[in-house]
């Protein structure tokens, strides 16, 4: 086990009354006012990784806890979308924009040499402290040699922010290390785990156009059917496609549609994980959904994308200290599914459930809308004449365990996440890098301790240039590796674009391969772009002794990650190894 060690915190913004009633504090450091927050985020990043030995500056893990930011761009959005309704005006593409607090993150990878994980948490009434849980625990298991932890704060008094940042790095003492429950408090030590543990996929739920089940989804799927439909959640009159992939769910009267959709697809995950009752440690993490938006509450719809203001976890009784709201985008998910792993990895919880929505709503549609992401016919995932999404509606939860803990209790996995790569990075708000792309299916290959998989879930929603992007990045780990023709497919002809919640059918995809030996196509696609060391899949087809499948989750403001799920024989010889 490694202590833990924190280093100066280093706080610096743009609200300078936040900052003059600090400077009283001697363990702080203290920059001068920005003029922008980005600038000032840089800055304050910027000198806390300068006091990390010069070897883990680059690929360091940054957490960051941005619930008022967050909060505060979200609600302004919002408040532009009602505005624009009400005058009778669609939004210019300067009002949809909204900056993620993870474009921030991206800023400090453009301008520096920094090109690690990056996190985002907006967890309303706990998302610092779970980002220096976090810290503490994965340093301690060995998972990291450091981590840097930060925050940003908006002054109450005023428009500005505080940043505050602080690396954490490991010193080996042979003890053990504590680990921090709150500010000036410490708990018990974390219970002995090995940081080489296995994590696994033990359940899955679902719900889309389908209807309920990840069965559901799959035969459609492999039968190449298309859920689409006129969509009826909201007046849709003015935005330029009124083509969806909606469910026929209708929610209880009161309730937001977003819970009915993550209350049935938990059901399913967790009766197929084999679990009546989640237990006391569990990490809830959530994606499609943002903190409570005081300045907007009254807005319509806002239920659809907003939680409640005294609840984090949609119902589920989980401690708010466990319950985690991530905001990375369309990659959402996959980056919950990181965050998911290393905290059971290190030990910090005992079961994860991450869930996924995207209920249809006037405010992603509009954003979508003004960008032109949308297609005025039908997504084309990867095919020539592609011009753009198909928005659908549903839910997943993936609940994770370690693989002794899921032998312990006699159930048999579903898969293994053997490698996972979460980067924010890349030039541009709504374009894919292809090179970060490809760096993060590399990492999370060389993690999973491979060079080539069976099959490859792409993102692929159908957009002119994310499709092309990721086929090129596939095609720079082909040349890499010599892949000749590995199959790869995407289901977003099918089930429509989930946007936050995009990931989830994408595990289901993976996990039905590697059990079936069967590859799905892509509906929608007539005639597939061009690749050299991937084939797109039109139609399915069988894969004996399939043992591996890539999956991949994109989205805006640089979000990018990639990971890897086995199974066969190579996932049986993991748990029983494990067990």
């Amino acid at each position: 086990m490694k202590t833990p060690k924190p280093a100066t915190v280093i706080v610096g913004g743009t609200a300078p009354r936040a900052l003059d009633g600090l400077r009283s504090r001697r363990d702080l450091s203290f920059l001068a006012t920005g003029e922008s927050l980005a600038a000032a985020f840089v800055d304050v990043l910027s000198t806390a990784l300068d006091h990390l030995p010069a070897s883990l500056r680059a690929d360091v893990p940054v957490v960051m806890a941005a619930t008022d930011y967050c909060v505060t761009t979200t609600s302004q959005y919002v408040g532009r979308c009602v505005e624009a309704e009400a005058g009778g005006r669609r939004l210019r593409p300067s009002e949809a924009m909204t900056p993620e607090p993870a474009q921030l993150i991206q800023e400090l990878a453009e301008v520096s040499g920094w090109n690690g994980p990056g996190y985002v948490l907006i967890s309303p009434r706990a998302a610092t402290l779970q980002a220096v849980r976090w810290a503490w625990g994965a340093i301690s298991a060995g998972l990291h040699e450091a981590m840097v932890v930060c925050e940003v704060v908006r002054d109450p008094d005023g428009d500005g922010y505080r940043v505050a940042a602080v690396p954490v790095t490991a010193a080996d003492d042979g003890s053990g290390a504590s680990h921090p429950s709150g500010t000036g408090q410490t708990a018990a030590r974390l219970p002995p785990r090995r940081s080489d543990s296995s994590v696994v996929i033990s359940g899955t739920g679902l719900v889309t156009a389908f209807g309920d089940g990840g069965d559901a989804f799959w035969q459609n799927l492999l039968d190449g059917n298309q859920g689409l439909s006129e969509l009826t959640r909201f007046d849709a009159s003015r935005f330029r496609s009124r083509t969806v992939c909606q469910t026929e769910v209708e929610a209880p009267r009161g309730q937001p549609m977003r819970r009915a959709l993550v209350d049935r697809a938990r059901s399913e995950a967790l009766r197929e994980a084999g679990i009546a009752q989640l237990p006391g440690r569990t990490l809830l993490v959530s994606a499609g959904v943002v903190p409570h938006l005081p300045q907007v509450s009254d807005a319509p719809r806002i239920d659809e994308i907003a939680l409640d203001p005294d609840e984090d976890g949609d119902g589920t009784g989980i401690a708010p200290q466990n319950a985690v709201l991530m905001a990375h985008a369309c990659a959402s998910g996959a980056f919950g599914l990181a965050m998911a792993r290393e905290w059971l990895m290190c030990g910090l919880a005992d079961m994860a459930v991450v869930t996924g929505v995207s209920s249809l709503n006037s405010y992603d549609y509009a954003c979508l809308d003004v960008l032109r992401a949308t297609t005025t016919s039908v997504a084309r995932p990867f095919d020539e004449a592609r011009s753009g999404v198909t928005i659908g509606e549903g839910a997943g939860v993936i609940v994770l365990e370690t693989a002794e803990r899921a032998a312990a209790r006699g159930h048999a996995p579903l898969a293994t996440l053997s490698g996972i790569s979460c980067r924010v990075a890349g030039q541009g708000v709504s374009r894919l890098n292809a090179h970060i792309g490809a760096a993060c299916m590399r990492e999370a290959l060389a993690m999973a301790g491979l060079t080539t998989v069976d099959y490859v879930h792409g993102h692929a929603p159908g957009t002119r240039q994310g499709d092309e992007a990721e086929l090129l990045a596939l095609d720079q780990i082909g040349a890499e590796h010599d892949w000749r023709g590995i199959p790869v497919s995407s289901y977003k002809g099918a089930a429509g674009h989930l946007l936050h919640a995009s990931v989830f059918p994408g595990v289901v995809a993976a996990v039905r391969a590697l059990r079936h030996e069967v590859l799905p196509g892509t509906p929608g696609l007539r005639k597939p772009l061009d690749a050299q060391h991937v084939r797109v899949l039109r139609d399915p087809e069988p894969c004996d002794g399939i043992r591996s499948v890539m999956v991949n989750n994109f989205g805006f403001g640089g979000n990018n990650a990639a990971f890897l799920l086995t199974g066969g024989a190579a996932g049986r010889l993991e748990w029983s190894a494990d067990g």
